[in-house]
């Protein structure tokens, strides 16, 4: 387990994009994809936020992207160069560039109204997604390749776009209102450590509690969207109003 551990570790840290030559052969990575994933399960439990019963973040790390590239080719007979390329521009979209954060947003399948209407939200450039973190606020930006596509899933860019005070929350909603309910003290850390993953010696080492990191959702009767969609289950947020431009210098 140290081996696969100081392998994690090492393309975690690295900042650059993923490359062919940073790959495991198929034959090397069976051998250490058990404990690679089990590896994976925490690091991703640490950095995933349950926004509604319709809505899961998971911010990406390198090493996230990485595994997928993996996995993705592990169910190749034969990949062609073309195929692994492919793979690897695809995922090295979550690899984010300094000072950002990247996160996949899952719309949970089924057909039901408050799915369809998020997915519909989304498309439509009318979804908002934000993070107050180390005295910064990171707007996230939707991926243009997943902007106006009827996706259940799509990937988000965190850039720091203000000031702000200490607060550590998750701020998300559409035009219509937004909410707020504050990061767990592990996701703080664990996301905090991921802006400068090569000063991070340990991140697959921190201590967690069962459940830490998630916000779990609970009943809350506020309706969000359009009229005719029934109250849905929603974490224990704080109404912060319409989405406003941000300024320079916001100290709130």
């Amino acid at each position: 387990m140290t081996r696969q551990l100081r392998l994690a570790q090492n393309i975690y840290a690295d900042k650059s994009k993923l490359t062919y030559s940073d790959l495991l052969s198929k034959d090397d990575y069976e051998c250490k994809r058990a404990d690679l994933l089990r590896l994976a399960t925490q690091h991703r439990r640490q950095r995933r936020l349950r926004l509604s019963s319709d809505l899961c973040l998971v911010f990406e790390t390198r090493f996230t992207a990485w595994l997928q590239i993996q996995e993705e080719l592990r169910w190749l007979t034969k990949p062609s160069e073309n195929d692994i390329e492919e793979v690897v521009t695809r995922c090295n979209l979550l690899v984010a560039n300094p000072e950002e954060l990247a996160a996949t947003l899952f719309i949970d399948g089924g057909d039901n109204p408050a799915s369809r209407y998020w997915i519909e939200c989304i498309a439509a450039n009318a979804f908002g997604l934000a993070l107050r973190l180390s005295g910064r606020i990171m707007r996230g930006r939707s991926k243009a390749s997943s902007a106006r596509e009827l996706a259940a899933v799509h990937t988000f860019m965190f850039q720091p776009t203000a000031y702000c005070g200490p607060a550590s929350e998750i701020i998300w909603g559409d035009t219509a209102a937004q909410y707020a309910a504050p990061l767990s003290a592990v996701t703080r850390h664990m996301l905090t450590r991921d802006l400068n993953p090569a000063n991070n010696t340990n991140c697959f080492l921190a201590p967690m509690a069962e459940g830490a990191g998630l916000v779990k959702p609970v009943h809350h009767c506020t309706r969000v969207g359009p009229p005719s969609l029934t109250p849905a289950k929603y974490p224990p947020l704080r109404a912060v109003g319409g989405r406003k431009p941000e300024k320079r210098g916001d100290t709130s």
